[in-house]
C-alpha cells in the first residue's frame, strides 16, 4: 500500500512539472518623440537604455495567484505557472512615471514577452517640472479642453527669421483648415509642450500634415 502511494505521489508530481509552463518577460522602454531636431527628442539613447537596465518591480497576477518579483539589471524575469488564464502584469507600479499594466492571452504565450512602456510619462513630468506654468497653460488635457470650447489654435514658434516656407505653410494650414497660430518664444521645455499640445489639437481638427 504504500508503495502504490509513493508511486502515486511521484505521478502527481511529475504530472505538475508537465502542466508547468516557464513565461520568460522582459521590460524594455522607448522613446515617445523620436525626431532628427534633438529638441523634440524625448530622451537620449543613453537614458533609454539606463531606464531599461535596472531592476524593475514586476506583480504577475494570474486567477488568485498573485506573485511579486523584481527583475535582473537587463530588465529580464522568469516564472513557472500551472494556470491557463490571462495573464496580467504589472510593472513599476509603485512609480507614477515609470509604471505600465498589461495583459496577455496564457495561450497566445509563444515567445518572451516583451513588456515595452513609453518614455512619456517621464517626459511630461520633467517638462512640467521645468515649466510648470506653461505646462498648465499648454498640456495635451487642456488642448482637448481647448477644442472642447471652440478654440482653434495650434502654437508658432516665434523665431527672428521665419523662412518664406514656413510662413506660407502656416497661411495655407489657416485657411484651410480655419485656425489660427500662436506664436510663442520657444525654450527647449516649451518646445516639447508645445509639440504635444499640437499633435492633439491636430488630430481633434483632423490636420494629417507637418504644422510647423
Amino acid at each position: 500500500m504504500r508503495k502504490i502511494v509513493f508511486i502515486l505521489t511521484i505521478l502527481i508530481f511529475q504530472q505538475s512539472l508537465y502542466s508547468q509552463k516557464e513565461i520568460v518577460g522582459k521590460v524594455e522602454f522607448y522613446k515617445s518623440i523620436e525626431n532628427e531636431w534633438n529638441v523634440l527628442e524625448s530622451f537620449p539613447d543613453e537614458t533609454i537604455e539606463n531606464l531599461t537596465n535596472r531592476n524593475h518591480k514586476i506583480k504577475i497576477l494570474q486567477k488568485d495567484s498573485i506573485t511579486e518579483l523584481k527583475t535582473d539589471l537587463n530588465g529580464f524575469f522568469k516564472i513557472s505557472t500551472v494556470f491557463n488564464d490571462s495573464i496580467f502584469i504589472r510593472v513599476n507600479d509603485h512609480s507614477p512615471v515609470l509604471n505600465e499594466n498589461f495583459e496577455f492571452d496564457y495561450n497566445e504565450i509563444r515567445d518572451t514577452l516583451k513588456l515595452r512602456i513609453s518614455d512619456k510619462k517621464l517626459s511630461v513630468y520633467r517638462d512640467s517640472i521645468g515649466n510648470p506654468e506653461f505646462h498648465n497653460k499648454y498640456s495635451e488635457q487642456q488642448a482637448e479642453l481647448d477644442f472642447k470650447n471652440g478654440k482653434r489654435e495650434l502654437l508658432g514658434l516665434a523665431v527672428c527669421w521665419p523662412t518664406e516656407k514656413s510662413m506660407e505653410i502656416h497661411r495655407q494650414i489657416e485657411v484651410e483648415y480655419a485656425i489660427k497660430y500662436n506664436y510663442i518664444e520657444p525654450t527647449r521645455e516649451k518646445i516639447r509642450i508645445m509639440y504635444r499640445y499640437n499633435q492633439v489639437m491636430k488630430k481633434l481638427i483632423g490636420i494629417n500634415k507637418n504644422v510647423w
